[in-house]
């Protein structure tokens, strides 16, 4: 193989599929990059990297002058390319798969592995398939992969729950102790319904490659998904197993509702929890007379208490929530204002937006918190 390429262009696709490789899975090649060029478009090189897991294939404008294809160590590939001058690189491959990587008056040789050895990532017929907006996608990630589990032994709960019908898509995500869900509108109508489980890991490298601009294509199967972008193939093995059942978990109706300005909590709950315990990290919410007074105590530490003012008449009201779920929910909140549902001390909260008449058509968002004792 013999290719020329810009450096710019090598050193975005190696970041792309550098992040798949874990180190993790046994088996030497799985450290490596797939260096190929492309049968099915001339002038492009294809970087392939899996983890049996999840696998990413980017395909980078390149002058392949011969076919070929070798697999290189991620690291030390990725390091060259990024320390090499600002022009084009030109790599070289001979039988016995010695990588000749030059630009300028700099020449590294590198020893590679065979592309025989490297697994092959599975192919979709993209039956089951629909489209989505980037910019809707990653909205919906960011406001939900908080809450995806890191337990391992409740596997299921190790990834985002996602649903379509018609023209709408709904994703879940809990570890137990939250709640996230969002329902979206603006899907192109499909005829197959979706009910799958994305593990976090495909998530998290898809919010990385995701833009504000463009569609991408998801298509799945019974054990598998893809998703399609621009030059970049995503594709991950599916989470089995049954998602539990999260709509008895939200609450139908709340003895306590109240507005309050998003900011100013996420503000004073930032401040309160500083001195929130350690261990069992808390903090108290005192609802009383058109007031909210969030304090925290900390053994031997010391205390702290910050009084928010809003609209509440009602009894006196006690609870206490781990600061840190609170505040990644109203981070992801984007109205000026955001609604608190309460039932009682020991059941959960509701947390969502607060939208006027005009913005009834947006997403329809809530997190759910269970909280702590008292």
């Amino acid at each position: 193989m013999k290719v020329t390429c810009s450096k710019s262009e090598l050193v975005k696709g190696v970041q792309i599929v550098q992040t798949a490789i874990t180190g993790k899975g046994g088996l030497p090649i799985l450290s490596n990059i797939l260096i190929e060029s492309d049968d099915s478009s001339p002038n492009r090189l294809k970087l392939v990297s899996t983890d049996l897991e999840v696998g990413i294939k980017c395909t980078i404008a390149a002058d392949v002058a011969k076919k070929g294809a070798v697999t290189l160590p991620a690291k030390k590939f990725g390091d060259i390319v990024r320390e090499l001058p600002d022009k084009d690189i030109k790599i070289e491959v001979s039988k016995d798969n010695k990588v000749i990587i030059s630009c300028d008056k700099i020449i590294f040789k590198v020893v590679g592995l065979p592309k025989d050895e490297f697994p092959i990532l599975p192919e979709f017929k993209h039956e089951n398939k629909f489209t989505i907006k980037q910019a809707l996608l990653k909205d919906i990630i960011k406001k939900t992969i908080f809450a995806i589990s890191t337990d391992e032994t409740r596997y299921v709960l190790n990834g985002l729950y996602l649903q379509t019908s018609n023209n709408k898509i709904e994703v879940v995500s809990t570890d137990g102790r939250r709640l996230a869900y969002i329902l979206g509108g603006a899907l192109p109508k499909s005829g197959k319904k979706t009910d799958i489980i994305i593990p976090a890991k495909a998530i998290n490298e898809l919010n990385r490659i995701l833009t504000r601009e463009g569609d991408v294509t998801v298509s799945f199967s019974e054990n598998q998904i893809s998703f399609e972008l621009d030059n970049i193939l995503l594709l991950s093995r599916l989470i089995e197993g049954r998602f539990p059942n999260y709509e008895q978990v939200i609450p139908k109706s709340s003895a306590v509702k109240l507005k309050i300005n998003t900011q100013e909590l996420l503000d004073a709950v930032k401040r309160i929890s500083l001195l929130a315990p350690e261990k069992a990290e808390s903090i108290k919410l005192a609802l009383s007379d058109n007031k909210m007074m969030i304090s925290a105590t900390s053994q031997g530490v010391g205390e702290a208490e910050e009084e928010v003012v809003l609209s509440y008449k009602g009894d006196n009201f006690e609870v206490a929530y781990n600061p840190r779920y609170i505040g990644d929910v109203l981070k992801n909140i984007e109205t000026e204002a955001v609604m608190l549902e309460f039932t009682d001390a020991s059941s959960p909260a509701v947390i969502k937006p607060e939208l006027k008449e005009k913005e009834k058509d947006k997403d329809n968002y809530l997190c759910v918190i269970m909280p702590m004792r008292l």
